[in-house]
């Protein structure tokens, strides 16, 4: 299960058109405000294309993609040549499941920007999310050759390498990545998941709590560590991990197959 990581380098901040139908989370009030103010703004410079850039920005942070998508679309009008326009288009169109149209708008992108690490990765992972393995893994070889500092291009290359079988070439992609950011918890979940499969299983531990201690709510460390903790024959440990994936995320349907599992076992 390993995680598709979706990278947010989106442009500037501040954006709404009109206030979405559904309802919000008190954490998302902030972003209304935000959102009206940007609309107000909007209003008084209907062909500014910087304000259809932030409230865009800001209907993706409320899950708002299709208005999101619209207005990034709108700022094309006004800077056609502009590549984070497009990149954030192919963002928009992969949340929506629109993978050709995604593809093509990250090519844009890198048409007009070469060197763009970002949208690389960006079409890397809708290859990889099509099926296209290879095809990704050369998206992610030129945005690393793009910049070579790029810690989400190793992390997403380590995932294709694990997926092809290359063990040894993902741990050096993740190491890499964390060398870069010691604060890369996704390197350390998905270095986790490599490690098991080589039956290193002390050491995916160690990963898991380090990509837990970076993130409180990270289910899929706690869930793999439960799994790992299984292995090691720590049934106390990997229950409670069980607990605590399906208190993040009620839906996890496996999780609770795993803790029904686990009473078959002696719990100390």
């Amino acid at each position: 299960m390993l995680k598709k990581i979706i990278i947010l380098l989106f442009i500037s901040l501040i954006a709404i058109n009109s206030l979405p139908t559904y309802s919000y989370e008190h954490s998302d009030y902030e972003i209304i405000k935000k959102l009206r103010k940007c609309n107000k703004k909007i209003e008084r410079n209907p062909e500014d294309a910087k304000l259809y850039i932030q409230r865009g920005y800001l209907n993706f942070m409320v899950g708002n993609y299709e208005d999101a998508l619209s207005d990034y679309e709108e700022a094309k009008t006004y800077e056609p040549n502009n590549s984070d326009i497009y990149y954030s288009i192919g963002q928009m169109q992969y949340m929506l499941k629109n993978y050709d149209n995604s593809l093509e708008n990250y090519t844009k992108a890198i048409n007009l920007h070469k060197k763009d690490a970002k949208s690389y990765v960006g079409r890397g992972l809708v290859k990889e999310t099509c099926g296209n393995l290879q095809g990704a893994l050369e998206d992610y070889n030129n945005a690393i050759k793009a910049d070579k500092k790029y810690v989400q291009a190793y992390v997403n290359r380590g995932v294709i390498k694990d997926k092809q079988k290359d063990y040894s070439g993902a741990l050096a992609d993740y190491d890499k990545a964390i060398k870069l950011d010691k604060y890369a918890s996704d390197a350390y979940y998905n270095r986790g998941l490599t490690l098991c499969k080589l039956k290193r299983y002390e050491e995916a531990i160690q990963d898991y709590t380090s990509a837990i201690e970076l993130d409180g709510f990270y289910a899929l460390a706690y869930y793999h560590r439960g799994l790992t903790y299984i292995e090691l024959k720590e049934y106390e440990k990997a229950r409670l991990d069980l607990i605590k994936t399906i208190e993040i995320r009620p839906q996890a349907k496996e999780a609770k197959e795993k803790l029904i599992e686990l009473q078959d076992y002696v719990v100390e």
